[in-house]
């Protein structure tokens, strides 16, 4: 069973301590992947996510509150699953600032109330997941002997499927890559869907290709107490054995070639637009319809997706390209009256999809107007997911909010952003510490928020009053309230270009 943040902070080594949650408590299903402590606030950058960080916490009682809030927003968007603060003679207690910015981006912040030994903590949990992975990787290659079994003596894929079965205790189903049934154990009368399901959260999606193409998927439906580590190991392990016995009865179509080769040209750059439109007329593409690309990619295998290829195909046909760890696919959406919108109910359920997933990016590119446009939207898809990792809480990038940072991304550029963010917030940067970053953050929030006070309000906890008085001392300090003006996208685009700039270099004063 995978240790979640709550399961650790419940480890006999840890209790000791009397961990308390102050704040992030939505996040306590984070994965933890590993302990680390450090007594440095510029910690971050050395993480790979999915840590919990254990810290004395004397560098944040000599931080300012700026610092102590950055502290809290780089651990968060490098998806560390939490950090645990220890009380004592260093620090009194978790600093306001720390948990003001934990609570508005929803991560975990844990006091420890009695002083505990790190390096045990460390030890002792560690080593737990190293045992963990070690038995995961042992009953793999276990199964992986057994299933090779059953091919050299002939057996099917039914055949393979119930050994999965037997060794799971949970149901099981095989579909094309079209999503028609191919053969499920055990029989019909588990009242399993005949056509493409929708499998609950916590399944897995194991992704089968044969010979380069996606011929077919597995999926493994989860009872309440499954452990979805073991059922993503055995997906992976069951996809070549699945894969060779496809060869023997369901072989990959013309199709199933075509799609993937489809998906792997939108890629491409320079595209060929004639052998776009020839593949997407094989697998039943207009190519005058209006298109949109996915980019995925997971720390993990294809495995353990649920319900990702039935979620993209109930808004259009789709193409599909799959490695180990990653996903890309071509959207065909049959409306171009409708497309746009049509785009962003899809970005809504993909975040919603996303949200109880581990270690899962995915990026939305924008609607095109036709296949041959396809690669405009897949490179932008691509482009969002890269700058993520792919650790923690899954997350949903759409290309079209991060296009205009990707573009000005470039170090060449790095001077004509400073200068650009400098000219739209010198006012507000020049305030000092606590001050500057309260009121930056809050225009931030109101303008992420389209400009709605209310929203704002919920999103900071403050009350409204507090809102009202922030923004007017705000909106003196940048010309006035820029709702409805033209200054909205210069404002909002300088409070986004800061989050990439050294700040040592961006507040010092000209």
């Amino acid at each position: 069973m995978q240790l979640t943040l709550e399961r650790v902070l419940a480890h006999p080594s840890l209790t000791p301590g009397e961990p308390f949650v102050l704040a992030g408590s939505s996040g306590l299903r984070r994965r933890v992947r590993w302990i680390h402590s450090s007594e440095v606030i510029e910690i971050a950058s050395l993480l790979r996510g999915g840590e919990l960080l254990l810290t004395g916490g004397e560098m944040l009682a000599g931080a300012s509150a700026a610092d102590q809030r950055r502290y809290v927003r780089q651990l968060a968007e490098r998806n560390v699953a939490g950090v645990a603060i220890e009380i004592g003679s260093g620090l009194s207690a978790v600093p306001e600032a720390v948990l003001t910015e934990a609570d508005a981006v929803g991560f975990p912040v844990i006091e420890l109330r009695r002083r505990i030994p790190f390096v045990d903590v460390a030890e002792a949990v560690n080593a737990e997941l190293v045992n963990q992975s070690v038995i995961l990787l042992r009953y793999g290659g276990e199964l992986a002997h057994a299933l090779s079994g059953i091919l050299a003596h002939g057996g099917d894929v039914r055949a393979l499927l119930e050994l999965l079965v037997q060794r799971t205790g949970v149901p099981a189903a095989l579909f094309t890559s079209a999503g028609r049934l191919i053969t499920r154990f055990p029989d019909p009368e588990d009242a399993l869907p005949a056509e493409s399901p929708s499998p609950p959260v916590g399944g897995t999606t194991s992704r089968i290709s044969v010979r380069g193409a996606h011929a077919a998927t597995l999926i493994l439906y989860p009872r309440p107490d499954t452990d979805p580590e073991l059922l993503a190991v055995i997906g992976e392990r069951a996809s070549e054995a699945i894969g060779l016995a496809l060869l023997r009865s369901h072989p990959p179509s013309t199709r199933d070639f075509a799609a993937s080769e489809l998906a792997r040209t939108a890629c491409r750059a320079p595209q060929n637009p004639t052998r776009l439109i020839h593949l997407g007329q094989l697998i039943g593409f207009d190519p005058a319809d209006p298109v949109v690309a996915i980019a995925l990619i997971t720390a993990a295998t294809s495995a353990g997706l649920p319900g990702f290829d039935g979620l993209l195909r109930r808004h259009g046909r789709i193409a599909m390209d799959t490695s180990e760890t990653e996903v890309r696919a071509v959207l065909s959406l049959p409306d171009r009256k409708t497309a746009a919108t049509g785009r962003a109910a899809l970005v809504a359920q993909v975040k919603e999809w996303a949200r109880d997933l581990n270690a899962v990016v995915v990026g939305v590119g924008p609607v095109v107007p036709d296949l041959a446009s396809v690669s405009t939207s897949m490179e932008l898809a691509v482009s969002a997911v890269q700058q993520r990792s792919a650790y923690g809480p899954g997350s949903v990038v759409d290309a079209t909010a991060t296009a205009i940072e990707s573009l000005l991304g470039g170090e060449d550029l790095r001077l004509r952003r400073e200068q650009f963010v400098r000219g739209q917030l010198a006012m507000l940067l020049a305030l000092r510490p606590a001050e500057r970053e309260t009121l930056l953050h809050t225009l931030e929030v109101y303008l992420d928020s389209g400009c709605s006070k209310t929203r704002t309000a919920d999103a900071l906890h403050v009350q409204r009053q507090s809102l009202y008085g922030r923004l007017d001392r705000v909106f003196r300090m940048v010309g006035g309230d820029p709702t409805g003006t033209d200054r909205v996208l210069p404002l909002h685009l300088a409070l986004r270009l800061r989050h990439g700039l050294q700040q040592s270099r961006l507040e010092q004063p000209t």
